[in-house]
């Protein structure tokens, strides 16, 4: 989260949570997931997490994280 440009993923995760607490974000396919279920924990009260890997073709090519409602109960 930390390498994401032109912005680190905390400071979207920030700025998004100003708006909403359900965000959801597609990420690159590398990305820690550790520090998504940080991000989850950092929040106040906690948001509820989903992590869903998108392929095409075949081929793995992202995730897509969602969190408080968005995500599935």
């Amino acid at each position: 989260m930390d390498l994401l440009k032109p912005k680190d993923g905390y400071s979207i995760f920030q700025a998004a949570q100003r708006i909403t607490p359900n965000i959801i974000m597609f990420l690159p396919r590398n990305v820690n997931l550790n520090q998504l279920e940080e991000l989850s924990w950092l929040s106040s009260p906690p948001l509820m997490l989903e992590i869903e890997e998108n392929f095409l073709e075949g081929y793995f090519k992202g995730i897509t994280v969602y969190f408080g409602a968005s995500a599935h109960r």
